[in-house]
């Protein structure tokens, strides 16, 4: 869920301690995840913009525009993907994120975006699911430190049974 709650995109109160891009900071995002919004088509909207157009807010020229309640982009490349609210004056009171993609080739942690994290209907006007594709990052990892022991064993293996041979 982006902003890790029901209700995230919108124009954050006064006093609100986190933002999007404070759980988007937290998030690990990998080549293949979707962000989904489901949000009231009525009075918000979804936009994909460019950095500078980020920064300013400018609603001009989006690389795509979405209104129909239920957005879902697929996180296609690695890099930093831009998205402010479409609605006058949202961006400027801080309704934006910015997500990171990490590269194929970055060191994979165990703090990844939720798998399939469920997403009510219910629950409030606005709401986002991240879902990963292909997330066997933890085998990786499990491979990786059992390849690690095993080198570890093997080069004290060969110490001892050189000391044994020499003296």
């Amino acid at each position: 869920m982006v902003g890790g709650k029901s209700n995230s995109w919108k124009v954050p109160e006064s006093g609100e301690e986190t933002t999007l891009n404070n759980w988007s900071e937290r998030t690990r995002f990998k080549i293949g995840d979707s962000l989904l919004w489901k949000y009231n088509a009525e009075n918000d909207s979804v936009m994909q913009v460019k950095a500078k157009d980020y920064e300013r807010c400018d609603r001009s020229e989006p690389i795509r525009g979405y209104k129909d309640g239920h957005t879902k982009i697929e996180l296609k490349r690695s890099g930093p993907y831009y998205f402010i609210s479409g609605e006058e004056g949202h961006c400027q009171r801080g309704e934006k994120l910015t997500v990171v993609v990490l590269s194929p080739n970055h060191n994979k942690s165990d703090s990844v975006a939720p798998v399939n994290a469920h997403v009510s209907d219910a629950a409030g006007p606005v709401k986002a699911l991240v879902t990963n594709k292909g997330s066997d990052h933890r085998l990786n990892r499990a491979w990786s430190l059992v390849a690690t022991a095993c080198s570890f064993f093997l080069v004290h293996l060969a110490f001892w049974f050189s000391l044994c041979y020499f003296f």
